[in-house]
């Protein structure tokens, strides 16, 4: 099962040298094609079911198709309905309108995170960044001590970039023993 799944694997992996535009090209290629696969085969499934239960056999004097009532055979929908045709046309529709609303929704999370994240860091002065960014490297927490360590700023412009990020709400700030522990929200970055 494993080797069955493998060349899906990669495909929507991006590879080393490709730009986030091919990766995104990609993404709306594959959840175009869902979506029209989904939609075409739930409407030959509907177009079925209309002429099962609407569609009579044309007369010959020109009239309009009129719904099989009364005098002819009718046959039984449960057997239509089940049929295999029918049932793949219906699930398969079904499937791939939910992956292309998936994709859609996952392409749609990225663009607003790196929207966030380009809009922070334009927002963000230098030493700012660099305590971002040290807190990115060591998992999102941090204590402000280290911080000061790791980033090469002075405790009193760790302390200052803190303070300013805090008031901006990118980082929590909690009191741990005689130092403070500086936690990264995850969301804006």
């Amino acid at each position: 099962m494993k080797s069955f799944l493998k060349p899906f694997e990669t495909l929507f992996r991006p590879k080393p040298n490709e730009t986030g535009y091919r990766t995104k090209k990609r993404y709306v290629l594959v959840m175009l094609a869902n979506l029209a696969y989904g939609g075409f085969s739930i409407l030959l499934f509907f177009f079925q079911v209309y002429s099962f239960f609407w569609m009579s056999e044309i007369s010959g004097n020109g009239d309009l198709p009129r719904p099989n009532v009364g005098g002819g055979r009718m046959r039984d929908p449960f057997l239509f309905l089940s049929s295999p045709q029918n049932i793949v046309y219906l699930i398969g529709g079904i499937i791939a309108i939910v992956a292309g609303m998936a994709l859609w929704q996952i392409m749609r999370e990225k663009e607003i995170k790196s929207v966030k994240q380009v809009t922070a860091a334009k927002l963000l002065l230098p030493d700012e960044k660099a305590v971002v960014e040290t807190l990115k490297r060591f998992n999102f927490e941090l204590t402000q001590a280290k911080l000061a360590n790791e980033t090469g700023l002075n405790k009193v412009q760790v302390h200052r970039a803190v303070k300013r990020l805090e008031t901006k709400g990118a980082i929590e700030k909690h009191g741990y023993g005689l130092t403070n522990k500086i936690i990264l929200k995850k969301d804006f970055f």
